[in-house]
């Protein structure tokens, strides 16, 4: 036969209270609560009544909502913080496409027996200054709904004309 070991128990006191209400203000239920405190004798419907007399169930709402919003303002700034990261990233993406542009621009203007600046290049470029724009819109909130259908010119390249007669 085991030995049960017979816990003895007695009434709430003083610190077994303020226990109690620490617990139920961090949202223990009350049989966590008479799990955690084996050696009180008290019952569930005590400590509601106790906690509800006390005013204990509106501090715990209240405790409840200043945590929900310091939540909200952790995540808002979080959401700021990333928004203001892909603007930097999509800035510094335009800064590469104005960079390509410009040497595109200055080997045209030499006369470049081979330039880069085909047909498929400048469609790449356009689409990549399409995409900045789609996603500076919608990192500045100027796109709310989040649309991100990009809508880019087509780039016809006609077959049999060759680069240089363009």
């Amino acid at each position: 036969m085991k030995n049960k070991k017979i816990i003895e128990r007695h009434k709430p006191t003083v610190d077994d209270w303020a226990k109690i209400r620490v617990l139920f203000l961090k949202d223990v239920s009350l049989d966590d609560i008479l799990k955690e405190m084996p050696e009180v004798d008290v019952s569930k419907k005590s400590i509601s009544e106790k906690m509800c007399r006390e005013g204990m169930n509106k501090k715990k709402r209240e405790i409840e909502a200043k945590a929900n919003k310091k939540l909200y303002e952790r995540v808002e700034e979080e959401k700021i913080a990333a928004n203001e990261k892909h603007i930097q990233l999509f800035n510094d993406s335009l800064e590469i496409v104005k960079t390509l542009l410009e040497q595109y621009r200055d080997e045209l203007s030499q006369g470049k027996a081979k330039p880069r600046a085909s047909a498929y290049n400048m469609d790449l470029i356009m689409s990549a200054i399409s995409k900045a724009q789609k996603g500076l819109r919608v990192a500045l909130g100027m796109d709310e709904e989040g649309n991100l259908e990009l809508k880019q010119p087509d780039v016809l390249v006609i077959e049999g004309f060759s680069e240089k007669d363009i």
